[in-house]
């Protein structure tokens, strides 16, 4: 370790360190000796720093069985030799290099693959970082401390044992830690940086082995496989219209049977069946009945040409008082079509990959992957509310009084508050301008079947709402009127983007995220989580209760000739698809739950038949190929993955120019290094912060200063990392020091810079202690420490002359000592200290 003081001279007592080692450098020349003996001295430099002095006595042992090792030599305690200073640095080298290695590896990006080492490795590979980190630390902490011992004015008796705290956060807030803080023994600016030094080695050493282990276990993740844009052969207002109405809809989607074509806006009705059919069953019907509501699976499973897609459907939560607001969405068919061809075509490209994905691994078709349209994509979206309202008689004339949808229609259209369901509760409601409630018994019916009767409502009223639906209710036991729902929907395109996944085994379904519309207040929230594609897991959180939809929204208009579709008759039953539903599957005994559950029926309904529009149009194009060696050719992976340019051929400039137009993005999915999460950043930070240390102590070993070039070299460090001023003191010392180191070792690399590698272990402190004389300042201190005043103490380590004359050895002294014995007294670079006084060495004697 370097003692950071000027050189001083050589004492008198230069003596060998040993003995027994004169007989080495006999014959030889007066160059060849003095090698020798500097070569030894490194060698012994290195042993001890590497912790291998145990290896050195086994075969020491094995050389001399008898007759060595019975007295301890006398020793140097500093030494004037640059090259032994920097050779003490070798215990940075593997934590240093390994610490440099975990940073470059995850800032750069590095993808392993599909399958990892076992995280057993990892962890054991980054435990034993951690104690040599700790080690690292645990020099340059005891570097700075035996300078102060043995050349400064002393430190306080606290922080004589703290480099092998390195482990021990709890030193932190020790009476060590905090009575040597308060005690008054350096200049203020050589007393921060050596706190600084202490306090942030311990936090390091105490953060490296979960950081290590961060940067070293590989994590999940998604990198770039290629992208391209695909062509659907419809435009924009065809895939999306701001207005529906019946006339591209063919005459036979009037009637459906169970297996139908996908063609009509009720297609796949089987599958809102199956949703109702489990929705009711959980939980039982007495646990509904007693909590009112009860959760429920939150899709339902739709099928498409070539994808499988999730619809969406549950309740908002609202603050406001009112009937439930139920929301539903799903991807759009037809996109999802085009993007799972896509994505089905890119894997068959794979077999022709021959290049790397970046960093790392090679593509693989054994891993998952995601392919997304981030952008330029709408998917439907449908909210309803519905109320129960009776009609008197045949000649009721009031105007129909919908509910308002909180969110969607402006508070400032509601006409007036109503009173609704069997609590009495009121409700903003809109009144249609010229639609009556008798109007509702014009249509002819069966008393016992539910009638849906669809109304265009007006937009300047109605402004956000799509279309309005009546439905008559069977006649309960003492009504006195027709009961009647009237529903408030409101539809319309909602900025998404679309995933489809891949694995070995096949496709998955075709998910999509609702887009947060950023303007919003933050009193709204997105219909559904926003989720980073990149996480590339499946989402949860539209489970359902919704939150309040602040999400992008682009209204559209739905006509009574298209929604009419939306309830077609059912071939084979002789009923409506609404009857034939609510018959099995609404709760007709609590007029609250037959609201919930028709109003859930109408927003799946809905949401379903918008996301069939331009269900004709397909994928066009023809994927780029290459000839193989066979002769036969094949889908051009390398194209695809490297991402260069679009992959699909052959389409009509011209006529495309009208076209919705997609890019797709693929990834694959694997282990890799990387920084995209938090944790792996303050990894990094934890790694940076060792590796300044590590640097700085090595400069500071390299260069013959004392408080100005510690300073510059271990705390400047930090301080240059954000300063901005070219001129400022840290930049210019850590400047002149760097150069000044670089010129020492250029021009004498075996100079006179000062180290030692003394007292870095408690079994040598304590030798030290033991050889020393006592003192009065540490009274009553054998049965513990309790006062702070005791860690104040100054200490440090000097010279006293043996009663045999001109032999010497070391010793703790504690408390003030004057300039005068200090100068008298101070350890002398490159003599050899150990004897004890007359006495003690004939009582040794006598034990022996």
């Amino acid at each position: 370790m370097l003692i950071a003081t000027h050189t001083s001279p050589q004492g008198k007592n230069n003596k060998p360190d040993h003995p027994g080692n004169a007989h080495r450098t006999k014959g030889l020349t007066h160059e060849a000796a003095h090698f020798w003996k500097k070569a030894r001295e490194a060698w012994k430099a290195v042993v001890r720093t590497l912790s291998l002095s145990l290896i050195v006595h086994a075969f020491r042992g094995v050389r001399h069985p008898l007759g060595r090792g019975l007295h301890e030599p006398t020793k140097v305690a500093v030494r004037h030799n640059r090259l032994i200073a920097l050779l003490r640095n070798l215990v940075h080298l593997a934590p240093f290099g390994f610490a440099l290695f975990e940073i470059i590896l995850n800032w750069n990006v590095y993808y392993v693959g599909t399958q990892p080492y076992s995280t057993a490795v990892y962890q054991i590979i980054a435990k034993a970082h951690e104690v040599l980190i700790q080690a690292s630390i645990t020099t340059i902490i005891f570097s700075a401390i035996r300078r102060d011992l043995a050349h400064g004015k002393g430190l306080p008796f606290g922080l004589l044992f703290s480099g092998l705290q390195v482990s021990q956060i709890s030193y932190l807030w020790s009476v060590e830690l905090w009575g040597a803080m308060k005690a008054d023994f350096q200049r203020p600016l050589r007393k921060l940086g050596l706190f600084t030094l202490v306090i942030g080695g311990i936090v390091v050493a105490v953060a490296s082995g979960p950081s290590s282990a961060i940067l070293l276990i590989p994590r999940v993740q998604l990198w770039p496989a290629g992208n391209t844009h695909i062509w659907i052969n419809a435009t924009a207002d065809q895939v999306w219209p701001a207005r529906i109405d019946g006339s591209t809809i063919p005459e036979a989607c009037s009637v459906v049977g169970v297996e139908d074509s996908n063609l009509c806006p009720a297609s796949e009705w089987h599958a809102i069946r199956d949703y109702l059919a489990i929705e009711t069953q959980m939980p039982p019907p007495s646990y509904r009945e007693r909590f009112r509501y009860a959760n429920s699976p939150e899709i339902a499973l739709l099928h498409g040409q070539g994808s499988m897609r999730n619809l969406y459907v549950g309740l908002i939560r609202n603050d406001l008082q009112g009937p439930a607001q139920l929301a539903a969405t799903t991807p759009q068919a037809v996109i999802a079509d085009a993007l799972t061809a896509a994505a089905s075509l890119w894997r068959l490209s794979l077999v022709n990959v021959t290049a790397s994905a970046g960093h790392g691994s090679p593509l693989s078709d054994l891993s998952d992957s995601a392919h997304r349209i981030a952008s330029n994509y709408s998917q439907p979206y449908s909210f309803g509310v519905c109320i129960a309202d009776q009609i008197k008689n045949k000649s009721d004339s009031r105007k129909l009084a919908f509910p308002i949808l909180p969110f969607i229609n402006p508070p400032s259209s509601a006409t007036r508050n109503q009173s609704y369901g069997t609590r009495g509760e009121s409700v903003e409601i809109i009144e249609h301008p010229y639609y009556f409630y008798y109007q509702l018994l014009d249509t002819p019916r069966d008393d016992q079947d539910r009638t849906l009767q669809w109304i265009e409502l007006p937009g300047d009223l109605f402004n956000g709402s799509s279309i309005g639906a009546a439905i008559l209710l069977p006649p309960r036991l003492y009504d006195s009127g027709h009961n009647v729902l009237l529903c408030n929907l409101a539809a319309g395109w909602s900025l998404s983007s679309l995933v489809v996944r891949a694995s070995p085994a096949g496709m998955e379904l075709t998910d999509s995220t609702v887009k947060e519309d950023k303007g919003l207040s933050a009193q709204t929230f997105p219909i559904r989580q926003s989720q980073s594609p990149e996480a590339y897991q499946k989402s949860d959180v539209f489970g359902s209760v919704y939150e309040r939809p602040g999400f992008t929204k682009r209204p559209i208009n739905i006509s009574r000739s298209w929604a009419q579709y939306l309830d077609p008759s059912i071939e084979g039953f002789n009923t409506s698809l609404l009857n034939l539903l609510s018959r099995k599957y609404v709760n007709r005994e609590v007029i609250e739950y037959e609201i919930v559950d028709t109003t859930t029926l109408l927003a799946m309904l809905l949401a379903n038949g918008l996301a069939r529009i331009g269900w004709g149009s397909t994928l066009q194009g023809e994927v780029k190929s290459v000839e193989l060696n066979g002769g036969d050719g094949g889908l051009d992976g390398n194209y695809w993955v490297s991402g260069k340019g679009d992959v699909f051929e052959n389409i009509d400039r011209t006529e495309s120019r009208e076209w919705v137009t997609l890019r797709v993005d693929s990834s694959l999915q694997g282990y890799a290094y990387n920084t995209l999460t938090t944790p792996p950043r303050i990894a990094i930070a934890v790694m940076t912060a060792y590796c300044l240390l590590v640097v700085g102590h090595t400069l500071y070993t390299g260069i013959t200063g004392g408080v100005s070039s510690f300073l510059s070299l271990h705390v400047c460090p930090v301080f240059l990392l954000t300063s901005v001023k070219r001129d400022s003191f840290c930049s210019q010392t850590a400047l002149r020091h760097s150069v000044d180191f670089t010129a020492a070792i250029i021009t004498d690399p075996a100079g006179s810079s000062i180290s030692s590698n003394c007292w870095d272990t408690i079994a040598e402190v304590t030798a030290l202690a033991m050889n020393s004389s006592p003192t009065a300042a540490l009274r009553n201190t054998c049965a513990g420490i309790t006062e702070l005043h005791i860690f104040k103490l100054p200490v440090r380590i000097l010279v006293s002359k043996d009663e045999e004359g001109e032999g010497e050895h070391l010793e703790l002294v504690f408390g003030s000592v004057d300039d005068e014995e200090m100068r008298e007294r101070t350890i002398k670079a490159n003599r050899t200290y150990g004897t004890l006084p007359k006495g003690v060495i004939e009582g040794g004697k006598k034990d022996i």
